[in-house]
């Protein structure tokens, strides 16, 4: 770790306000909610110098995603479009280790976030039983919660890299209205209801699926953000000074 950028983000956080706790974590007060604001903003206009798109709202005209949970569903999913909403509606708590540059983060949703649009779906369930769609969806997933730790580091060439990334993501329940699955019908209305009774235990007792996808969409797009920015840059941009 460059010794140089530590001193730098602990010379500017200081000047906008830290609170020290125990240990070697610190929270920091003026300065971290500034950064989950700024992060509130990025996601509003997007970064068009890095790729970083407009996540608030999210539209694709065209994504495709594999997902995977501990062997009892493969699926995958197209989606053309897909209509993401509330994602900038976010309660977020940050915090810091200098010593690291590691920030542990919390984001929180009640039922601001909503996905709608159109899939086409093929997989199967215990690699056997085959899952599969076709039509519009509706999503809305209710008391989310997404946590996990950033840590960014030096690249050996003055700029900033992520070094590690973990995220787990929770819900309470989840509403949905996905028509056309297994021809229609009752059958889809079935499968609607079994989804919204299993994906909340699915996401507690087999985690790394939904985490694997998140990291896999977050971590080269930070990245991209980040590998044209040393630390006083990313610092500025943060914390831009008035006029």
């Amino acid at each position: 770790m460059n010794i140089k950028i530590v001193s730098t983000v602990l010379m500017v956080l200081m000047a906008v306000g830290v609170k020290d706790v125990s240990g070697q974590g610190i929270i920091v007060d003026a300065a971290l909610r500034r950064i989950l604001e700024n992060i509130r903003q990025l996601m509003r206009t997007g970064n068009p110098e890095t790729g970083m798109p407009v996540l608030a709202p999210y539209f694709n005209e065209d994504l495709f995603i594999n997902v995977s949970f501990g062997g009892l569903f493969d699926l995958d999913t197209r989606f053309t479009p897909i209509h993401i909403e509330g994602l900038d509606e976010f309660q977020g708590r940050l915090q810091v280790d200098l010593s690291s540059l590691r920030f542990p983060f919390e984001f929180r949703y009640n039922d601001e976030l909503t996905m709608s649009g159109f899939y086409d779906m093929n997989g199967r369930m215990y690699g056997l039983i085959p899952i599969f769609g076709i039509g519009n969806f509706f999503i809305r997933p209710k008391g989310v919660l997404l946590t996990g730790a950033a840590t960014i580091g030096d690249n050996g060439e003055g700029m900033l890299t992520l070094t590690d990334f973990t995220i787990q993501l929770m819900i309470d329940s989840l509403e949905t209205n996905i028509q056309g699955m297994l021809l229609g019908g009752d059958l889809s209305d079935l499968l609607n209801e079994v989804i919204q009774d299993i994906v909340p235990s699915i996401l507690r007792n087999f985690p790394e699926g939904m985490s694997n996808l998140l990291s896999a969409a977050i971590f080269p797009m930070a990245n991209r953000f980040l590998a044209t920015r040393t630390m006083e840059d990313l610092l500025n941009l943060l914390f831009p000074r008035a006029g």
